[in-house]
């Protein structure tokens, strides 16, 4: 803080401290100095609990200029202005000590302010100033009490009201609030001004309690800042009202009828703040709850499991937004029942899923099994329940929670998983039964065999050695794609030449056929060696014995197209984009294969920027194709 902004609070704070001390002791209600209305208190320790301890000055100077101003000594208002000094220094630093936060959103704050503000710091400057006044002979020793008294009740209602309002206030609570709320309070304030008006001023003093719903509502509404204005609003008209005499009570004088008056609003004051933090724990215990859900909500989504919760006397199914998704259905779309929830149940599972239900209920125990759902679309889907029983002091069954799980990943990769194993066990078996029987029959028998056999047998050793060779780098090489541990070594390549090369190193019993035209691009070498060879043996495995192959290369669009023809059985329109998909086949191709090669030649084709597919021949079978660009970026 400047010295410039300082010097300002001290003007601002003393001149606000002497404007309220001159009013509360030019009431009426006032014996002297001593006042039951006196703001000040209220006014010194919330600017001292927000400004800092440093502005005390201000108050000393206020308290002097009021008091010196009003009929007392210089010594006795130097010596009282130094009690109200201390009242609300004392009273501030114990409740910054005590934690209590501006917005009084707790009713542990309102107790803190009650207990600090308007019991314990009105004791320093009622017993200083009462104490200053005996001394200086302006109070006598048997109306010590009755003044003293006076002054802690005027320094504790002044606490009490003013000290909230300004706390609160000091938050911004409007800056929350839009234009039609505003309006509202607006409106609920001048109600609240016209009835005390009315009640106070009016002559209708024995009707005070139609203020109360009025006040309730601007709590309820608004919470503390409905609480402390409409607080401070009404207090200030009862004041008024009884100074002018418009509140009369038989046989008390006005210093009483102010008495009175505080007390009963006192009251409300501190039934408001209270309501008032009340209400704000709440909001605040609701908006956590909410968050605490959302955030429940996001990690079931993400992990896709759902919560549920039956209560069994009244058959009512709770599900959380994620099990409603889990099921097909929009959060909170239907009421969910247990004879509901069986209906969603596959039919051949549902028998599944009472026993287990039923075996729970029966023993206590939890349970936990898969079972399959149906969505309303027909999708099937896979579901991992698990569940345990909740029971009452007796032990009988009252609930069952627990949480189900979408496991169909899960179980399609499970699946998969067996295919895998079973389809490369079986390619593996092959060439190595071959090998191993072709490895026997020469140990065995080599000697005997004549020069030609012995010649077969190795050719036969040599190809299946090749295609167990070929299988296994294809394995590999998958795995180092999905691992990210094989990138492109780039360099200019002849095309038509490297193909050409595959070809006459290409062992097979199918004529092939090559047209190729001289295409130069930045490829990786080996990588397209592997395509072709795949292409190659995927046309060898899917068309008879002896049917031609037909292998060209040629320019395309900026690029090179490399096609593998066969006159196979082709390819159904349903798998031209799946059997480019590790470990998956056609259909209906009716061969054997582990469905890696193609997904090789697809993902090679992707290292280079370029792509895979497949096409139909006009006089039939098919035609792989691969383009690749002749310049990488």
């Amino acid at each position: 803080m400047t010295r410039t902004r300082h010097l300002l609070s001290l003007a601002v704070l003393a001149g606000a401290y002497l404007g309220a001390a001159k009013i509360g002791i030019e009431l009426p209600a006032a014996q002297g100095v001593v006042t039951p209305v006196w703001a000040p208190t209220g006014i010194a320790i919330a600017a001292l609990f927000l400004g800092g301890a440093r502005l005390w000055p201000a108050v000393t100077v206020g308290a002097f200029l009021a008091n010196a101003t009003s009929g007392a000594d210089i010594p006795v208002a130097a010596v009282i202005a130094v009690g109200n000094t201390l009242e609300a220094v004392v009273g501030s630093v114990l409740l910054r000590r005590a934690g209590l936060r501006p917005a009084l959103d707790r009713v542990r704050d309102v107790l803190t302010l009650i207990l600090i503000a308007c019991v314990l710091s009105p004791l320093v400057a009622a017993t200083n100033g009462v104490t200053t006044l005996w001394i200086a002979a302006d109070v006598s020793g048997s109306d010590y009490d009755s003044r003293w008294l006076l002054w802690w009740v005027g320094d504790a209602i002044g606490a009490l009201i003013v000290v909230p309002l300004v706390l609160v206030w000091s938050t911004r609570p409007d800056r929350s609030l839009d234009r039609r709320r505003i309006v509202e309070g607006v409106l609920v304030l001048a109600l609240l001004v016209a009835l005390s008006s009315l009640v106070f001023l009016g002559g209708y003093w024995r009707y005070p309690h139609l203020l109360f719903p009025v006040l309730i509502l601007a709590t309820l509404r608004f919470g503390q800042v409905g609480a402390v204005t409409g607080s401070f609003a009404v207090t200030a008209l009862a004041v008024a009202g009884a100074a002018e005499g418009s509140t009369p009570i038989a046989g008390r004088s006005t210093t009483e009828i102010v008495q009175i008056l505080e007390g009963l609003l006192g009251a409300v004051a501190i039934a408001l703040l209270v309501l008032g933090a009340v209400l704000a724990e709440r909001a605040t215990a609701e908006r956590r709850a909410a968050q605490a859900l959302e955030s429940l909500n996001e990690a079931q989504a993400l992990a896709h499991v759902g919560s549920w919760n039956w209560e069994i006397q009244v058959d009512r199914v709770t599900w959380s937004a994620e099990l409603y998704r889990m099921y097909g259905l929009d959060p909170n779309s239907i009421e969910v029942t247990y004879d509901s929830f069986i209906e969603r149940v596959h039919p051949d599972d549902r028998e599944l899923v009472r026993q287990h239900v039923e075996r729970a209920y029966a023993d206590g125990d939890p349970f936990t099994f898969e079972h399959r759902i149906v969505h309303p679309d027909g999708t099937v889907r896979w579901a991992h329940a698990r569940g345990r029983v909740v029971t009452d002091d007796s032990g009988a069954p009252v609930r069952m929670v627990g949480t189900g799980q979408d496991i169909t990943e899960r179980k399609e990769l499970d699946e998969l998983r067996d295919s895998i194993l079973s389809t490369v066990s079986h390619e593996l078996r092959t060439p190595l039964t071959a090998i191993l029987g072709f490895s026997l029959t020469l140990h065995e028998r080599g000697e005997r065999l004549d020069e030609r056999l012995r010649t077969e047998i190795g050719g036969h050793l040599s190809n299946q050695a090749r295609k167990l060779d070929r299988l296994l780098s294809d394995l590999l090489d998958l795995d180092r794609l999905r691992l990210g541990h094989m990138p492109p070594n780039f360099s200019e390549t002849d095309l038509g030449r490297l193909v050409r090369q595959v070809v006459a190193d290409f062992d097979s019993d199918h004529p092939i056929e090559i047209r190729v035209e001289p295409v130069i691009a930045e490829v990786d070498g080996p990588k397209i060696e592997r395509v072709v060879e795949n292409l190659i043996a995927n046309a060898v495995k899917h068309t008879p014995p002896g049917t031609e192959i037909e292998v060209w290369v040629e320019p395309s669009d900026g690029g090179a197209l490399i096609g593998v023809d066969d006159r196979g059985a082709g390819v159904a329109a349903e798998d031209r984009e799946a059997i480019f998909e590790a470990f998956i086949r056609g259909a209906e191709t009716g061969s054997s294969g582990t469905g890696i090669g193609l997904a090789l030649v697809a993902q090679f084709a992707a290292l280079h920027g370029g792509r895979a597919w497949v096409e139909d021949r006009p006089d039939g079978g098919a035609s792989f194709r691969v383009f690749l660009p002749l310049r990488q970026i």
